[in-house]
């Protein structure tokens, strides 16, 4: 992963309860704008350092992040007062342009007229020009990863919806009876 392409969201705050979680304090971005499990990276003496988390949530006026590393306050004190980093697909709300392409294997694909797709399994084209790899049934179909197709994405349902150009779909229906 290229480290230039971290987003900045945020400062790290005291710990919370009793199981390690820490508070968030968020600049520029909702807790909704985050998904809410993957890694974070952490600023530590310049190095950004990820760290997955399974959890995070809002607490009253609070964010609160659990890392998989701490168990306890004293543990995830080290990483208070420190900067926080989200990569590129992290950041659910659409608005960051430099997605990890590698984030869609494994993702559910409907279409908005043909229904479900199938599951991604590959990515190819270039970095500029990502295109997807889907299996459906026995058929790989390539669909482009394009901004403007996508209508829904949940990276928490692993589940995206897109809006295929006309005729894309059919191009691979037609090609499997002769």
């Amino acid at each position: 992963m290229d480290l230039e392409s971290l987003h900045r969201i945020g400062k790290l705050g005291k710990p919370w309860g009793h199981r390690g979680d820490l508070t968030v304090h968020l600049e520029g971005c909702d807790p909704d704008d985050l998904v809410h499990a993957g890694s974070l990276f952490v600023d530590i003496e310049g190095q950004k350092v990820p760290f997955f988390f399974t959890d995070l949530r809002e607490k009253g006026r609070d964010v609160l992040v659990k890392f998989d590393d701490f168990h306890d306050p004293q543990s995830a004190a080290i990483l208070v007062g420190r900067d926080l980093y989200a990569p590129p697909g992290l950041l659910s709300d659409g608005s960051d342009e430099s997605w990890d392409p590698d984030e869609f294997i494994g993702l559910v694909v409907r279409d908005e007229v043909h229904g479900d797709l199938g599951e991604v399994t590959a990515i190819e084209g270039t970095d500029r020009n990502p295109v997807l790899v889907i299996l459906h049934g026995e058929q790989e179909v390539m669909v482009p990863l394009a901004e403007e197709m996508i209508v829904d994405l949940d990276m928490e349902e692993r589940t995206m919806t897109i809006r295929t150009p006309e005729g894309l779909v059919d191009l691979y229906r037609n090609t499997g009876g002769g």
